[in-house]
C-alpha cells in the first residue's frame, strides 16, 4: 500500500486513542499540542496517561472499546495490542474515518511518520509502517546532522 504524506489540522476534532499503555501514551503525548479533543478508551491507564486524565488534558472512557466509542471520532488510533479491539476497529471504521494502527499498521489507513522539528523546519520519515524503529533511527541521524549544519 502506498501512503500519501499528509499533515492535518485536527484542532477541535475528536481523536479517540484505544489503549491505555505506553504506546497510547506516546501517541497522546504527541497529540496534546494539536488542540484536538482527546479521548482514551481503555479499562485501565498507565501512570502518565492517568496523570493527563487527572489534570483534565484528556478524557477517559474506562471500558473495553466498542463501536459506539468510535462513531463520531475524526481520527482513531489503535494502540491497545488487543486483537479483538483491532478487528472491531478494522471492521467498523475504516471506510469513513481516519484510523492509525500503532501496533498493527494493516488495520488502518493512516500512518504516522517519525518527525523531527527544529524551529520552522519539520522533517518526516516513513517506512510505510514496515519499520518504525528504522524510521526513528533515521530521524535521530538527521537531527544530529541538522545540529552540525546549524552550528556551521
Amino acid at each position: 500500500m502506498h501512503h500519501f504524506p499528509l499533515y492535518m489540522d485536527i484542532r477541535e476534532r475528536k481523536v479517540v486513542v484505544v489503549g491505555g499503555g505506553k504506546v497510547a501514551y506516546r501517541k497522546v503525548n504527541k497529540l496534546l499540542a494539536t488542540g484536538a479533543h482527546i479521548t482514551v478508551v481503555s479499562p485501565s491507564l498507565c501512570a502518565p496517561l492517568f496523570e493527563l486524565y487527572s489534570n483534565h488534558f484528556i478524557q477517559w472512557i474506562q471500558a473495553k472499546c466498542q463501536e459506539n466509542h468510535l462513531r463520531d471520532a475524526f481520527l482513531i488510533i489503535s494502540a491497545s495490542g488487543s486483537k479483538e479491539a483491532q478487528e472491531m476497529i478494522k471492521n467498523t471504521t475504516q471506510k469513513f474515518q481516519l484510523v492509525n494502527g500503532a501496533d498493527n499498521p494493516s488495520i488502518g489507513n493512516v500512518i504516522f511518520p517519525a518527525v523531527f522539528e527544529e524551529g520552522d523546519v519539520s522533517v518526516a520519515i516513513s517506512t510505510g509502517g514496515s519499520s518504525p524503529t528504522r524510521a526513528k533511527k533515521l530521524k535521530n541521524l538527521l537531527k544530529e546532522l541538522f545540529k552540525k549544519v546549524k552550528d556551521n
